[in-house]
């Protein structure tokens, strides 16, 4: 008697396209809005037809420190749904590993078929963000680069969401500081006779020789005491966009390599 046999197939690539979409369309749109709030004038900004009200008779902001503070918004609510985002990407990494654990058996019950399909996402997307990343190391030894940075962003949305950005005790570490890092770029010319180096920052720049261009990662830092307002730059926004990044291509490298050491044989694309 012959026996049934059900094959799924686990597509990775996948969850890794769709979370570096999410942040790509993040970067677009962050590009966008930063670049019209920019240029935007007084006049543009007059309340038109039915917008033309004042809940606040007299309060409005002037020009110039809304837009300062539509900044800053704008950087706070990127930051909330860049981390999101990163959070769903983590979730979809611990289930796929759970089910190449299982696949490392060679054969799936019907339970096991219903923990990779429905009880292990569920459990998985239940997670904190920090739990997420703690379960992929201890279980599966995915750790990947730049985790360090990426746990501080999430100290970094958690103070924004839910304490409206005033440092408190909880976001801090022993110093009494919340301190948030990431990595960056630079462009680099780099003359082949010389060895001098020239930072590019900004259109038409060069060097009297022939140079090779290189791109060098970078880390900055800020600090934020017990008590100060997290305040955020453009610069700060970008760095999270390269952060992230930077971090997914590293997580999926440490996933790949768990799915080679259990032995399960992948098709590549």
């Amino acid at each position: 008697m012959s026996e049934e046999k059900l094959t799924i197939d686990l597509n990775f690539d996948s969850s890794r396209g769709h979370f570096l979409r999410a942040i790509q369309h993040q970067l677009d749109i962050v590009t966008l809005l930063l670049a019209g709030a920019a240029k935007v004038s007084e006049e543009e900004c007059e309340p038109q037809g039915f917008h033309n009200f004042s809940p606040a008779h007299g309060a409005a902001l002037p020009h110039e420190q809304a837009r300062s503070k539509a900044v800053g918004w704008l950087n706070t609510c990127f930051l909330r749904d860049s981390i999101e985002a990163t959070d769903q990407f983590l979730g979809r990494c611990l289930s796929f590993c759970f089910a190449i654990q299982i696949a490392e058996k060679g054969k799936a019950t019907t339970a096991d078929l219903d923990e990779i399909v429905r009880v292990a996402p569920q459990r998985h997307h239940k997670l904190h963000f920090p739990a997420k990343l703690q379960e992929l190391e201890k279980k599966y030894g995915v750790k990947p680069n730049f985790t360090e940075h990426v746990l501080s962003l999430n100290k970094l949305r958690t103070c924004l969401v839910h304490r409206l950005g005033v440092v408190s005790n909880l976001d801090a570490n022993d110093d009494d500081q919340l301190v948030a890092k990431w990595i960056s770029s630079k462009m680099v010319l780099r003359g082949l006779q010389t060895g001098t180096e020239l930072v590019l920052t900004e259109p038409g720049q060069g060097l009297q020789e022939e140079a090779m261009l290189e791109m060098h990662i970078v880390e900055h830092e800020k600090v934020f005491p017990v008590g100060s307002n997290i305040i955020l730059e453009p610069y700060d926004t970008y760095s999270t966009i390269f952060t992230l990044w930077r971090f997914g291509l590293a997580c999926s490298e440490a996933v790949e390599r768990f799915v080679v050491s259990a032995g399960v044989p992948v098709r590549k694309a």
